[in-house]
């Protein structure tokens, strides 16, 4: 049915993406959530075989010469929007270079230029996640190639782990582990990639070598593997000599600094008293083990948990008692951006 002109004049000047873009944009969305075609269709309000032809590319042939596809761009776009500003809206907040974020991030690019292998070694609360997903973001949106973050789950399969690497590329992720590395090849060989894998500990000895192919073979992936102690121990195995052979540079993350963790603290709450400093980044401790030694870190993850308390006391929001929240009124000053 045509669009009435009206309609037809405002759609335009809204100056919505092309079918190509929009289809594209569309697919990585759908795979990306997890959706099938028919809850895409729900969320846009839109007829669910008028979107199957539609991203098939020949909505015009079904629907006659007359039809314009001005409606379902719209409407693509629109709940599109919504649903993303939603899910980026809970990783907002104010960023810090630490020293190790700027390292590792310099190592990822490295990855992503050349080509090559590295490896990021982090006890829990060093920040190994919120520093793949951002330098991730970065890469994609420099237009230079693609990054593809891939959290791996505990046993997790060779086939699923290239399965949820296709999905967060946007690419279709069905069949055998040999067709869906031809499709990461097909799909992500136009331009340099990366393959950033968190809790790479997960994978089978097979996740690892599947991995490495993508490393020997053109269009020659980078690759990041990023996990706890556990990865850098199975890496070591005589057994994985080859992966040794291919890793360019190696990060054992010690945590955020004294200089750090206060720099943190006073930019989000305020002056502080030293003491109280002292005691909260005392908190925020953790201890982890490194080939068979035990030491403590500064956990990042932590430290914002403990700022975020001291926002709750202040705000009366807080499930401590009373009396522990005694003075912190006065200490804080008034407060920016908490990140989560």
């Amino acid at each position: 049915m045509p669009i009435p002109a009206n309609r037809k004049k405002h759609l335009q000047s809204l100056g919505l993406p092309n079918d190509v873009d929009t289809i594209r944009r569309t697919r990585h969305f759908v795979l990306g959530a997890g959706l099938t075609l028919g809850e895409m269709a729900d969320l846009a309000s839109i007829n669910p075989n008028s979107l199957r032809v539609y991203l098939s590319g020949c909505y015009d042939r079904h629907q006659g010469a007359e039809s314009n596809t001005l409606n379902i761009r719209a409407a693509l776009k629109e709940a599109m929007d919504l649903h993303e500003a939603k899910h980026k809206g809970s990783r907002s907040g104010a960023h810090y270079d630490t020293a190790e974020y700027l390292t590792v991030r310099e190592s990822i690019w490295a990855a992503f230029r050349k080509a090559t292998a590295c490896l990021v070694d982090g006890a829990p609360g060093t920040s190994k996640s919120y520093t793949f997903e951002r330098v991730c973001e970065e890469i994609n949106r420099s237009g230079e190639g693609h990054a593809v973050y891939i959290y791996t789950e505990k046993d997790q399969s060779a086939q699923s782990f290239l399965m949820e690497a296709c999905a967060n590329a946007g690419i279709p992720n069905r069949g055998t582990i040999s067709q869906l590395m031809r499709k990461l090849r097909f799909f992500l060989g136009d331009k340099r990639s990366v393959l950033v894998v968190d809790e790479a500990q997960h994978l089978s000895a097979k996740g690892l070598e599947t991995l490495r192919s993508l490393l020997d073979l053109e269009p020659y992936f980078g690759v990041v593997l990023g996990g706890s102690h556990e990865i850098s121990t199975m890496i070591a195995a005589w057994t994985m000599e080859q992966w040794r052979s291919r890793l360019r540079r190696t990060h054992e993350l010690a945590g955020l600094s004294v200089a750090e963790a206060t720099l943190i603290l006073t930019s989000e709450l305020g002056p502080m008293d030293p003491d109280d400093i002292a005691a909260t980044i005392q908190d925020a401790r953790s201890k982890a083990k490194r080939w068979g030694a035990e030491y403590s870190y500064i956990s990042a993850r932590n430290l914002f948990f403990a700022i975020q308390d001291a926002v709750d006391a202040v705000n009366g929001s807080t499930y401590a008692p009373a009396a522990q929240c005694s003075g912190l009124q006065e200490r804080i000053a008034p407060l920016t951006e908490v990140v989560q």
